[in-house]
């Protein structure tokens, strides 16, 4: 079960332009000026969609996941998966800074890539314009889409929980919702939401802009 919250983001083509209007007006107000008419005439034009975002309920560490291994009929300890596990992380970190790629079967393929320092020339780059070494991964076909097998729980965002717990620490009987920038639909919500973006709203897929 994926437990997944709702929030609401712009959608507008111009949304780069209209979260700098929205720092403005707040460094505006923050300085106590009257923040530009157009500005605000440009944040009033975002049109907001409703978003799926998940939210995961529990952190597995890898002895969890071992012991959870360990009772899927396996004949190994849960020890001796740990260690295995433990020793497949040595390796991999080993065989990626020796230039490989790492083929796991359904789990998928790792290998490296580059962040680096733009220079003038090819002449004048050299290694130490190299920033960074990233692992990618790129996930096995029993990875590529869990939707089919995926089933949804719509829960309240961490934020919305942690205004709802500080009111009860507070005595306050009330909480703003808005506040917290979660949004509860107020009808039924049936429909699968994919958390890494496009949305089902009885009509074509839409994308999450930040998805």
């Amino acid at each position: 079960m994926i437990n997944y919250s709702i929030t609401m983001r712009g959608v507008n083509a111009n949304l780069f332009e209209i979260n700098q209007a929205k720092a403005r007006i707040k460094a505006a107000q923050a300085k106590g000026e009257t923040p530009s008419s157009a500005d605000e005439a440009l944040v009033k034009t975002e049109v907001q969609h409703a978003f799926a975002v998940a939210q995961y309920s529990d952190v597995m560490p890898i002895e969890k996941f071992a012991r959870h291994i360990a009772t899927h009929g396996c004949v190994y300890s849960r020890a001796d998966i740990s260690a295995i596990l433990y020793l497949a992380v040595d390796c991999m970190r080993e065989m990626l800074l020796d230039g490989r790629k790492i083929r796991l079967g359904d789990l998928g393929d790792f290998s490296v890539s580059l962040s680096s320092k733009g220079a003038e020339t090819a002449d004048k780059f050299s290694s130490a314009n190299i920033s960074a070494v990233n692992v990618v991964w790129d996930c096995g076909q029993e990875f590529k889409n869990l939707l089919p097998d995926a089933e949804f729980n719509l829960v309240a965002s961490r934020a919305a929980q942690a205004a709802v717990l500080k009111a009860i620490k507070s005595g306050n009987s009330v909480v703003d919702l808005g506040a917290t920038g979660s949004n509860v639909p107020s009808g039924d919500d049936d429909e699968p939401t994919n958390p890494s973006g496009p949305t089902t709203g009885g009509g074509d897929d839409e994308l999450d802009p930040l998805g």
